[in-house]
């Protein structure tokens, strides 16, 4: 992976610890807050050696209703459907286990948020991007703590590798 790819893997990581961390600062850690949070898709190692070319964006947004993620990704294969959703870690750590409302819960919608273009996954349109959108009626917690909203992975269909 080249630096800048390690660069753009990591802003969304930045992204959500620098601004959690301001406006959890004041309440108890893992306390859930309102807020809109903007990072960028780069495929990993895995996603690279699989011949991928993937990029885009992806924003969280926290309310008082709940959280939605929306996500535009490009550089996939059209012929597949890929599971992407919410983990607790960073990308610069692997992006960690799958973030969950209520941890040690069910792997599954509605504990936890999953994003999809037509409710099976992200499907690709001909030219390999895909628009995903996933919400839920908790808010995201994310302070600093391992089990907070970190990151968005997007999965390879089968394997389950890490891509982006």
């Amino acid at each position: 992976m080249s630096s800048r790819s390690r660069r753009v893997a990591m802003v969304w990581a930045g992204t959500v610890s620098v601004v959690a961390m301001g406006t959890v600062s004041s309440a108890s850690a893992g306390v859930e807050r309102a807020g809109s949070f903007h990072g960028v898709f780069a495929e990993t190692t895995a996603g690279a050696t699989a011949g991928y070319d993937i990029h885009g964006s992806v924003k969280m947004t926290i309310g008082s209703a709940g959280t939605v993620v929306r996500a535009n990704v490009a550089g996939l294969d059209p012929a597949k459907v890929y599971g992407s959703h919410l983990h607790n870690g960073t990308c610069a750590s692997g992006g960690g286990g799958h973030y969950q409302d209520i941890e040690g819960g069910s792997v599954v919608p509605p504990n936890e948020l999953w994003l999809s273009t037509n409710a099976a996954g992200l499907m690709p349109n001909p030219g390999g991007v895909a628009h995903g959108t996933g919400s839920a009626t908790w808010m995201a917690r994310v302070s600093s703590a391992s089990t907070n909203a970190r990151s968005v992975v997007v999965h390879e269909p089968g394997s389950g590798a890490r891509i982006a």
